[in-house]
């Protein structure tokens, strides 16, 4: 049984807490749509899922993320008939069977090494097309020994190698939520990133807010803390520093980029727009099993500065990379990291053209 030959179906991870996985989904779908006008694009959502959509896309509310959400998916797959169905770190092999079943290919995404492990399971890769690997870290990233085994094995399997894959910055988009930007470089910015995360009973978002509020006072530098579309306490105006409820995933990108310096939480999407923009960091994790891996990591790369989520240590973190731009400016601004995007969205495509 075949699928809509023009229906692609995303399925990433969500959730009222972190939602990185489905940013990175929107920036492919965002993508495969300004190349091809007259394509259907929709998404499989966590119902409490506090985030950014687009109106070209349908959505399709889910009562968990999609790998607890097993008979959902499928009978929503038995519906909509896609023609290739995109996995983001989340999924059951039964699902990735069932969409085979019913005609559809199957991608899958992986941006950190169990996920990655789990694409070279030989009981998943049996059902899938193509498996995409985002490795930010690796000067070069390469394939294993035992993946290249794994691939030969399964000769239907095809991976695709990137960097990463973020939203290209706006600032015609980031214009109408801060029009009273400082001059670029000229400001630092404090994000947590989605702000659905809480640390000893207080959300994280609050406490980059403190935070910023005491770097303020200690450099004078113009700050901006954004306390994430998922935050749920009350945006008041302050006195001290701006504060921004949420921006489009363009408008971060953009702010990002005009920055000084930023201070940020080690989600995979914030992280990953953050290297992109290529600003000096703090970053400190604040939910998710993967981010203080990702911490480590980008200390140890020297793309970022650990801190603890604690007020005091965020704020004497960020005065640290402060002084060492203003000590050696060269040194302290890393290199951009690529962006992939469109890559992906093409192999996306080739699988169903």
């Amino acid at each position: 049984m075949s699928g809509c030959a023009d229906r692609i179906l995303f399925a990433p991870a969500s959730g009222p807490g972190g939602s990185g996985e489905y940013y990175r989904c929107l920036v492919l779908a965002r993508t495969i749509a300004d190349e091809t006008p007259g394509i259907e694009i929709e998404f499989l959502l966590h119902a409490e899922a506090r985030v950014e959509r687009d109106e070209r896309f349908v959505y399709h509310p889910l009562s968990a993320t999609p790998a607890r959400a097993g008979e959902e998916v499928i009978r929503l797959m038995e519906q909509r008939r896609p023609a290739l169905v995109v996995f983001d770190c989340t999924g059951r092999v039964a699902q990735f069977r069932a969409a085979q079943r019913l005609g559809a290919r199957v991608a899958w995404i992986s941006n950190r090494p169990r996920k990655r492990l789990k694409g070279f399971r030989p009981r998943q890769m049996r059902w899938m097309d193509l498996h995409v690997i985002i490795d930010s870290f690796s000067p070069q990233p390469r394939l294993h020994r035992h993946e290249r085994l794994l691939l030969g094995f399964f000769r239907g399997v095809d991976v695709e190698l990137v960097r990463g894959v973020v939203p290209r910055p706006d600032d015609a988009a980031l214009a109408p939520w801060l029009p009273e930007l400082p001059d670029e470089r000229e400001f630092a910015v404090f994000v947590a990133g989605g702000g659905g995360y809480e640390h000893a009973g207080r959300p994280i978002p609050e406490i980059f807010l403190e935070a910023a509020r005491r770097f303020r006072r200690e450099t004078r530098m113009p700050t901006v803390v954004v306390m994430g579309p998922q935050y749920r306490g009350e945006v008041d105006a302050d006195p001290e520093v701006s504060v921004l409820a949420s921006l489009p995933t363009a408008a971060l990108g953009a702010l990002l980029a005009r920055s000084k310096l930023a201070v940020i939480g080690a989600g995979n999407m914030l992280s990953g727009q953050a290297l992109a923009a290529g600003v000096p960091l703090v970053v400190s994790a604040v939910g998710g099993r993967d981010q203080p891996r990702r911490v480590a990591r980008l200390e140890q790369a020297g793309r970022a500065k650990a801190a603890q989520l604690d007020p005091a240590l965020l704020c004497e973190a960020a005065t640290a990379v402060l002084r060492e731009q203003e000590q050696s400016p060269a040194r302290s601004a890393p290199a951009a990291s690529r962006n992939d995007a469109e890559q992906v969205a093409r192999r996306l495509l080739q699988l169903i053209s």
